[in-house]
């Protein structure tokens, strides 16, 4: 290998580098970036409809369809958080006040049944152990008095870490719906000349697909939140905690496969916390029972008929191809990895047939885009 050969590449591992430990090094701007860029994406439709007004010889000027529309953006979230905030909140507060052996009482039958098999079945392993204690140190846990006071001590610097988030994404967001292709020309500042226009042809691809992927995730939990609230109600579920179940049902979507589990564990938990209350008037077993059959029938709706559109119409890649994605990136970064699987799949896969369609694997796996 010749002199110059060397110094290119030890040139070009050196930039790597350099860009990954700034990166690393200012993370928190680079998310500001990453949401700004997520929010511009979403509310570029509207951008684009409100400068298309015109009354007489008037025209919408695009900074002013920005401001509107970042607007429109942060009233959608305030709306619905401050509506949301009160009703999960006296949920969480009754489950803070509930006396956990008054519930497992409620439960002794079953729970006696299952000690005595373990003991039978595993004795080595049941002595000493107790599942009615085993459940009361666990919830008491979750729950105690102490974890709700730290929780509020941390309120200040979390608020003023939020103010200055907000402010930051604002900024950068109104912007990036300002200047149509900001993000695009910026990001493509990191590539040769003779590379830019394949990049942007990419990134127009990328931002196709990814208005499709984020509008479509934001109607299916809007459909999830519904359908789960109305069918809890229909159960016989207190008005308010059918609505405080369906949005946390509906927000948790956004995390894939994990998401129900987790609000569905919290639906079990309030509605053995209302029927120790006294508050349902229907046997708890019944209540679970059509509890688990509305969460089922949410789920096979979300699966058969709004997850295909989805990623049909976004990442347009296989169920299957989809579910290891989402596997490996719950592996490597947990609920967070999960929640950028299929944006970053959708990306890496653009650029890759903008790239390296020459290759046959990359032609196979980019067939449908």
């Amino acid at each position: 290998m010749d002199v110059n050969r060397l110094a290119k590449y030890v040139t070009i591992a050196v930039s790597v580098g350099v860009v990954c430990f700034l990166l690393w090094y200012f993370s928190e701007i680079v998310w500001y970036i990453i949401i700004s860029a997520v929010l511009s994406i979403i509310g570029k439709p509207l951008v684009q409809q409100l400068t298309r007004i015109a009354v007489g010889g008037f025209a919408v000027p695009r900074w002013l369809a920005a401001g509107v529309t970042l607007l429109a953006i942060w009233g959608v979230f305030l709306l619905f958080f401050f509506t949301l905030i009160p009703l999960v909140s006296s949920q969480f507060y009754d489950l803070r006040n509930v006396d956990f052996p008054i519930v497992m009482d409620s439960f002794s039958g079953q729970i006696d049944r299952i000690d005595a098999f373990i003991k039978e079945k595993m004795p080595s392993v049941a002595s000493g152990f107790s599942i009615r204690d085993e459940l009361v140190s666990y919830f008491g846990r979750i729950v105690n008095v102490a974890s709700f006071r730290s929780f509020f001590a941390s309120t200040a610097s979390f608020i003023s870490n939020l103010v200055v988030a907000l402010f930051s994404v604002s900024f950068i967001t109104f912007f990036f719906l300002k200047e149509d292709g900001l993000f695009e020309r910026g990001f493509s500042f990191f590539f040769p000349q003779r590379r830019r226009e394949s990049v942007h042809n990419a990134m127009t691809s990328v931002n196709r697909l990814l208005i499709r992927y984020f509008l479509g995730i934001l109607l299916q939990s809007i459909v999830i939140f519904l359908l789960t609230a109305f069918g809890l109600w229909a159960c016989g579920l207190p008005m308010q905690t059918s609505f405080a179940i369906g949005a946390v049902s509906g927000i948790l979507n956004v995390i894939p496969y994990v998401g129900a589990v987790i609000a569905f564990v919290l639906a079990v938990a309030i509605v053995v916390v209302l029927s120790v209350s006294k508050v349902l008037t229907v046997g708890i077993g019944t209540v679970l029972l059509l509890v688990g059959v509305v969460f089922l029938v949410v789920r096979l709706i979300d699966n058969v008929f709004l997850q295909p559109v989805i990623f049909a119409s976004s990442a347009k890649a296989h169920p299957l191809e989809i579910f290891l994605v989402l596997l490996m990136a719950g592996y490597l970064a947990g609920v967070v990895g999960m929640l950028l699987a299929i944006p970053a799949y959708t990306v890496l896969r653009v650029f890759a047939k903008e790239f390296f369609n020459n290759l046959e694997q990359v032609r196979r796996l980019t067939a449908k885009m």
